[in-house]
């Protein structure tokens, strides 16, 4: 049946946009900039401001902004780098693409991100950094993981790409380590119309060498410094991004309070189903992904009730094809290789309304108390 209750809308996410798109394409247009001009700038100055990094530094995608901080940082061939079994692609893959091994290590079942005993145990002679992810509406322990960092001489890069405007322990996300990303893809909670990402830290010389790597290693026009990358943002994006930004408190607080509601209403159910668990106040929220041993049935019982769900992520790092040459098989990281089995992750924007949240958990508690 046609879901009643899309997982992402963006019909109605950015039903409202349109003409403000078009501006900015007229806009852009009008001052004949096209390329990491002004518009790139005011949004690097606008995002490091509110997270209070000395340097913003934008590019194509949260994808190529783990990119250039590894090969900023000179990570390549002979490293190690430890990073998340359970995650999305681009926590490991950016470092294998920079010539690094990906030395996977297991996730917490409550938080879905790096474990810090796990990320010891994983360390070799050869690692020379940690790169932690946060998932959907959690955090990494980072507290932990930037004392593990610290004791082992070792830089760490925060997978921050979901969390813009969420805070661990008071401080923002993405300043806990050597540099943090974040990521505009439409989906995240600040959407732009295309892809897009930003790397922020306090690093000076990290920050000169990313601003050099996303634009093929030139520091001048034409003097190539270093071997670099085609990963620019474009004008039309930041200027988007900039009238976005402007509503992004609030859309992030709406975020937070269906993410609360379904909290309030799923972690009692336990443990046919097992909600996230209660997160700070000041917490970034991205998507709402709760655990069912039966996850397929419980996914197709949402679908016949209108409720559209995804699997979030459906099969570990770890026994990905692309990483097949590193040597992992199945049980090597058990709460990975659990979470890919048992994750959904229910309907969660600003524009849902919260009698809808409601309707969404109402199906949950009946397949619930159906398997009881």
């Amino acid at each position: 049946m046609t879901a009643t209750v899309p997982f992402a809308a963006f019909d109605r996410r950015f039903a409202d946009w349109g003409d403000a798109l078009v501006e900015c394409v007229a806009e852009v247009a009008a001052a004949d900039e096209f390329i990491l001009k002004s518009r790139v700038v005011a949004l690097e100055s606008a995002i490091a401001a509110k997270v209070g990094a000395r340097h913003a530094v934008a590019c194509a995608n949260g994808t190529g902004a783990l990119t250039l901080i590894l090969s900023g940082l000179g990570i390549g061939p002979g490293d190690e780098v430890v990073t998340p079994a359970f995650s999305f692609v681009s926590s490991a893959s950016a470092v294998a693409l920079v010539g690094a091994r990906p030395a996977f290590a297991d996730v917490s079942l409550d938080t879905m991100a790096l474990e810090p005993e796990a990320a010891r145990r994983a360390l070799t002679a050869r690692t020379a950094a940690l790169l932690p992810a946060h998932l959907f509406c959690h955090t990494a322990p980072m507290a932990a993981l930037r004392d593990l960092a610290g004791r082992e001489g070792l830089r760490l890069v925060e997978d921050s790409a979901v969390t813009l405007g969420g805070t661990v322990d008071g401080l923002p996300t993405g300043r806990w380590g050597t540099a943090g990303v974040y990521s505009f893809f439409p989906a995240k909670p600040l959407g732009g119309c295309g892809d897009a990402g930003m790397v922020v830290t306090d690093d000076d010389a990290l920050a000169t060498a990313c601003r050099a790597l996303r634009n093929h290693g030139q520091t001048v026009r034409f003097r190539h410094d270093l071997l670099g990358f085609n990963c620019r943002m474009d004008e039309v994006t930041a200027a988007f991004l900039l009238r976005r930004l402007a509503d992004f408190d609030r859309q992030a607080a709406a975020r937070r309070a269906l993410a609360d509601r379904y909290g309030s209403r799923l972690r009692a159910l336990g443990p046919a189903v097992v909600a996230p668990p209660a997160g700070p106040s000041g917490r970034a929220v991205y998507t709402y992904v709760i655990r069912a041993a039966e996850r397929d049935a419980l996914r197709a019982y949402l679908a016949r009730r209108g409720i559209e769900t995804a699997v979030t992520y459906p099969r570990p790092l770890h026994l990905q094809p692309a990483f097949g040459h590193l040597g992992h098989g199945p049980g090597d990281f058990p709460n990975a290789e659990r979470l890919a089995r048992e994750c959904l992750a229910l309907p969660l924007y600003p524009e849902l309304p919260l009698e809808t949240a409601d309707r969404v958990a109402d199906a949950v508690e009946d397949f619930a108390a159906a398997g009881a």
